[in-house]
């Protein structure tokens, strides 16, 4: 079975976002509103450089989302109403160096640029969108793969698909049930970060952080530089850990948390409906029902991640979800504490099924097309890309 790498994102324009902002914005306000464009550049990345730009801190940059890196995406950021910033720039990446550009050719170069649409009364937060316009190109499409592509489109149109996190979500997952957050969790601060590093290159320097320093320097955000040289300095793991921004360290939670979650509706799925297995990132995989006895009650269906302050009826939801908790070795002792500076292992509910609006198929060829929907807000394109080709 061929990897989701085999049908997407073989440029750049092969994968466009386009938020939808859910916030009213004005002609004044206490926060100017921005459209960023971006291609081969993450959100937090294109954020950073706005910050040193501009002499801000990063928390002072509102976005609602983190979009995709190898793509061609659109979306708001606001900015504190007094900060003296252009309206309309565009900067290009050019032999190492940041460089004002007119040359926003966004397929083929690394480049971003922002543009002043008003303001709005408060800053842009997490989840301020409503959701996200794709178009995607899917590319190696035989016959066979192309027919069950559309058998599959109209399943969705009548079943919708599982509403899983996607790989985005997992980003410091190592290997298989090697979360980062697990090692913290336990106490095991240095482990954390050893394998935190691992991701950016080699660590067989660690303990020799001069060596480590020189090993990494080339790949390092400055945060992750003034961590190795505060440990030169001899501060503990314990203190170290903190100099990693506050929503990266939220994210080794909501990794494990959308692991734990996804691996509910998996074993859901498999209890209840005849299912299909699609390989996901490393030896995982993620479960697809082929057909749905009781959409009515499955799409009303919301999945707790902790079954405490938000529960649900299902007796097999809530079976499965105290055995899965009991596997990975998770107490109730562990809700809410505070690791690292953050909370942890904290309730929500997620939505079990989502269903695509929007949905149209453009430029076909023999081998491949374009296909262009509208999710809502937290739920990935990846995810129904599987449940498409799959």
């Amino acid at each position: 079975m061929k990897p989701l790498e085999h049908y997407i994102k073989k440029e750049l324009s092969d994968f466009i976002v386009e938020e939808k902002l859910n916030k009213e914005i004005k002609n004044s306000g206490d926060f100017q509103i921005y459209l960023l464009k971006k291609s081969n550049l993450s959100t937090i990345q294109v954020v950073r450089l706005l910050a040193s730009m501009y002499r801000l801190k990063p928390s002072e940059i509102g976005f609602a989302g983190l979009k995709d890196k190898f793509a061609i995406t659109t979306q708001y950021l606001s900015f504190p109403a007094e900060v003296n910033i252009p309206e309309k720039a565009a900067f290009q990446l050019k032999n190492g160096k940041w460089k004002k550009t007119n040359n926003l050719d966004f397929n083929r170069t690394t480049v971003f640029s922002i543009e002043k649409v008003g303001y709005s009364e408060s800053c842009i937060k997490l989840g301020d969108n409503s959701g996200n316009y794709f178009s995607i190109k899917i590319h190696n499409l035989d016959r066979d793969k192309k027919k069950l592509l559309y058998e599959n489109l109209n399943r969705t149109e009548v079943y919708g698909f599982p509403n899983y996190f996607g790989e985005q979500r997992f980003g410091s997952v190592k290997g298989r049930n090697d979360f980062i957050f697990l090692y913290l969790l336990k106490g095991d601060i240095e482990k954390a970060l050893k394998i935190y590093f691992s991701i950016k290159g080699s660590v067989k320097n660690w303990g020799n952080w001069e060596r480590l320093y020189r090993d990494l320097r080339g790949v390092l955000e400055s945060y992750e530089k003034d961590l190795i040289l505060g440990l030169k300095r001899g501060l503990p793991f314990e203190k170290a850990v903190r100099i990693l921004p506050k929503n990266i360290r939220l994210m080794f939670n909501f990794a494990f948390q959308s692991y734990l979650w996804n691996e509910y509706l998996r074993k859901y799925i498999e209890n209840k409906y005849p299912y299909r297995r699609v390989p996901f990132i490393h030896n995982w995989h993620l479960s697809f029902y082929a057909n749905v006895h009781d959409i009515e009650y499955l799409k009303n269906l919301k999945l707790p991640y902790l079954n405490i302050d938000y529960r649900t009826d299902d007796k097999l939801l809530k079976k499965i979800i105290k055995q899965t908790l009991k596997e990975k070795g998770i107490k109730e002792e562990y809700y809410g504490k505070y690791i690292a500076g953050i909370k942890v292992l904290t309730d929500g509910e997620r939505q079990a099924v989502i269903f695509p609006e929007k949905v149209k198929i453009t430029e076909k060829t023999k081998n491949s097309l374009r296909i262009n929907f509208f999710l809502p807000t937290g739920s990935y394109a990846t995810v129904l890309l599987r449940a498409l080709l799959y």
